[in-house]
């Protein structure tokens, strides 16, 4: 009989499977999903056991190293996510070890983030007299020691804050309180659940059109089979109460969830909600996203692979959560870009999810109010079962959209950031005692900083892009790579002291809207105001109070924010995001739009929502007053078919980048000439052409596109290529299939 053997992964520069031999002490213990310790090359290394077998044994005679030692006592995922693994190798193009090291955090890894508490308690009765003498010589150990007699039970050392170090110390050096050290389990937003006036879910009722997809996607979970639905809801139609539904019928039979978050400052909103609605113990409603600390995602991940856990709340990264038994799989706002990863490996959560939820016999459940265009274009071929929300819970009307020319503002000499029907409605709202938020999708306060006298404009030395300023620091600022420098005084092309500004961020509406409306609170809310933990939930609660009556912001208040009296919603200048040079720049104009629109009239008061533009007959203008999704899915696919743009097609995208601009052209052009005689009409090559955004931190970029209705047809040929060019120190090039950025 042959030896027992095991394939694993390993973190090693080898991408693929290795064989290892089990030693014969751990022969009865090693399981497939277990982290291991293994020799690889004249070092260790750490991999995943794919699964055993027992070796023929004219194959045993080869010197095959042995496992050294296993890291984790019990599996760190299941099958599910091994296939998992395998086909994101497959698809997206991405090495083993990327993957591991994206899936297994790093505490796990290296051992790590262990936290432990000491925890005092009585363990030696005092006689009458020695409680006497006690008393008499030190009153603070004596009051200590009544307080753990009365008590009965053991307290962490850090919760005795009314008792001193010092009398705690005395007591346990006199054997009479003892001390243990027990491993603490970190909760994240432990805080965030629903007090007893809040918790009125008991009370609510669903809306028939709720009834009907929470029934539909009930018999899509009964059955036990894979299936994805698609909800389709406007604005406050109630779709978190359809998914809190569905995730209650899956723990009703001893199932898992995981509920995908497209920002993780959504992540405390949405954790405390569904903490109230489950009636589960903090500890089984795990958080996962990149904010949380070493120590904190380990307590995590070990949370989720015992099986204590059993429902993940995160953002992207949170589908790879090792559950035992998950049999949904939620993804709000599924539109959002942010579920696609930019770094390596380039995988898109959505589309993983609907994979690993076929992969698990699971139901996967994608909700916007605004769905992308493929995912619709998916249900219209039944791939996914179309629910629809049409109207808003409360039978409140979606609000009122008002369009402002901001040229005719212009012509009557009105030149301001904030147009005159704009501004009244403000005056309005303000006199009513209701919230107004502004929206402006970019940070900073100028976004262009350049001399009148000549043709000089401030831009990044490292990246091919302006630099924005910042009054509150007084700085230019890159937003690629966050290059700092100076507001220069006098201009250091020609010396001249004609410095102006132009374009408008967040900083500069803020203080336009605080000249304006003095008497009002204003906030701001940004990536430059929540660089300090919990800043973010800090400024909307205030909102939420009503201690602020105009919020300024960007994309981060566009969506998953509830406030009953926001009545006024403005839209400062949708014009900056029309212009992109990217075929999804309508469907992101006409999302954001929608998502915003969607914070006014949620409660009892009516919404109006003002856009600004110097576009106002524009189609996509219009389609978006009207809330027509169905004419602008119809003219948008009408457009990408022309051009064979998704969902036609699949975009498989090469970004060759090197700091030698002929040496990265060159690479780029052989390549796509060496595709071009492989393809064999299997699929188009667009390119090599530079980047929109043609230099990032030194590096200069060229971009050459494969289009095809395979992705794995394309990456043949690609890797065929890619045996023949090598990448160098000069001009390296990166795979990202359908991607989401195109700059």
């Amino acid at each position: 009989m042959g030896r027992l053997c095991a394939e694993i992964l390993t973190f090693g520069m080898f991408d693929g499977p290795l064989l290892y031999a089990i030693p014969r002490e751990l022969e009865n213990t090693l399981t497939d999903g277990m982290l291991v310790r293994v020799p690889f090359g004249r070092t260790k290394t750490l991999g995943i056991i794919l699964h055993t077998f027992q070796a023929e044994p004219d194959k045993s005679s080869f010197q095959v190293k042995e496992i050294l030692n296993i890291e984790c006592d019990f599996p760190l995922f299941g099958a599910d996510m091994i296939k998992l693994i395998f086909w994101m190798r497959k698809y997206y193009a991405a090495s083993y070890k990327s993957l591991l090291e994206t899936i297994i955090p790093l505490a796990i890894r290296k051992n790590t983030g262990f936290k432990f508490v000491t925890k005092l308690s009585l363990i030696k009765i005092l006689s009458k007299e020695d409680c006497e003498v006690l008393g008499r010589r030190s009153p603070k150990q004596y009051a200590l020691y009544e307080f753990l007699l009365k008590s009965n039970g053991a307290f962490e050392k850090s919760a005795l804050k009314n008792f001193s170090t010092s009398a705690i110390n005395s007591l346990v050096d006199k054997g009479i309180v003892g001390e243990t050290f027990e491993r603490a389990n970190r909760i994240v937003y432990a805080s965030q659940t629903l007090g007893e006036n809040e918790n009125n879910r008991k009370n609510i009722v669903l809306t028939t059109e709720q009834q009907n997809v929470v029934t539909d996607i009930d018999q899509s979970l009964a059955k036990g089979e894979f299936c994805t639905h698609l909800i389709h809801g406007v604005t406050g139609s109630g779709k978190t109460e359809v998914y809190l539904h569905a995730m209650e019928n899956v723990l009703k039979s001893g199932g898992d969830a995981i509920y995908l978050v497209p920002e993780l400052t959504l992540t405390p909103q949405t954790v405390r909600r569904i903490r109230c609605a489950v009636n589960l113990p903090a500890i089984q409603v795990v958080v996962w996203h990149s904010g949380l600390s070493e120590g904190e995602r380990r307590d995590a991940w070990l949370a989720m692979a015992n099986g204590e856990a059993k429902i993940v709340i995160g953002a992207r990264s949170a589908i790879f959560a090792p559950l035992k038994n998950t049999r949904v799989i939620i993804v709000d706002e599924e539109h959002e870009t942010t579920y696609k990863q930019a770094e390596t490996p380039r995988y898109h959560a959505r589309d993983v999810a609907v994979y690993r939820a076929k992969l698990c016999n699971a139901v996967c459940i994608l909700g916007s109010a605004t769905p992308s265009i493929e995912s619709l274009f998916n249900a219209s071929l039944k791939k996914y079962r179309l629910n629809t929300l049409r109207n808003r819970i409360d039978g409140s009307a979606l609000p009122r959209i008002e369009v402002v020319d901001m040229r005719h503002e212009y012509s009557m000499g009105k030149p301001n950031i904030i147009s005159s029907r704009l501004r009244e409605l403000v005056e309005d709202r303000l006199e009513k005692h209701e919230q107004v938020i502004l929206f402006l999708n970019r940070r900073g306060y100028s976004s262009v900083v350049f001399c009148k006298n000549c043709d000089y404009v401030a831009t990044c030395p490292h990246c091919s892009t302006s630099l924005t300023y910042h009054r509150e620091q007084n700085v230019l600022r890159c937003h690629m790579c966050n290059y700092i420098e100076s507001l220069p005084a006098k201009c250091p092309k020609c010396g001249g002291y004609d410095i102006l500004q132009s374009g408008v961020g967040t900083q500069k509406l803020m203080g336009v809207i605080c000249t304006l409306f003095p008497l009002a609170k204003v906030e701001r809310l940004d990536s430059d105001t929540t660089t300090t933990k919990d800043s973010f939930y800090k400024i909307l609660n205030r909102f939420r109070d009503g201690e602020v009556n105009i919020l300024v912001g960007t994309q981060m208040i566009s969506k998953g924010l509830d406030f009953p009296n926001v009545s006024l919603v403005g839209i400062i200048n949708v014009d900056n995001a029309m212009n992109f040079p990217d075929f999804r720049t309508n469907e992101r104009v006409f999302q954001s739009i929608i998502q915003v629109s969607g914070r006014a009239g949620r409660g009892n008061k009516p919404g109006i929502v003002v856009i600004q533009t110097n576009f106002p007959s524009s189609d996509l203008i219009k389609l978006a007053v009207q809330n027509d999704v169905e004419s602008f899915l119809k003219n948008e696919l009408m457009s990408r078919s022309e051009f064979s743009y998704p969902p036609f097609s699949h975009i498989i995208r090469l970004i060759f980048s090197g700091r030698n601009e002929v040496k990265t052209e060159f690479l780029a052009k052989k390549i796509c000439d060496d595709l071009r005689k492989r393809s064999q009409g299997l699929f188009e090559l667009r390119g090599p052409a530079p980047a929109v955004m043609y230099k990032v931190k030194d590096r200069v970029r060229f971009s050459l596109m494969c289009f095809s209705k395979n992705v794995a047809t394309v990456l043949e040929k690609i890797h065929e290529s890619m045996e023949v060019f090598k990448s160098t120190r000069d001009a390296t090039w990166t795979i990202d299939v359908d991607p989401v950025d195109m700059m």
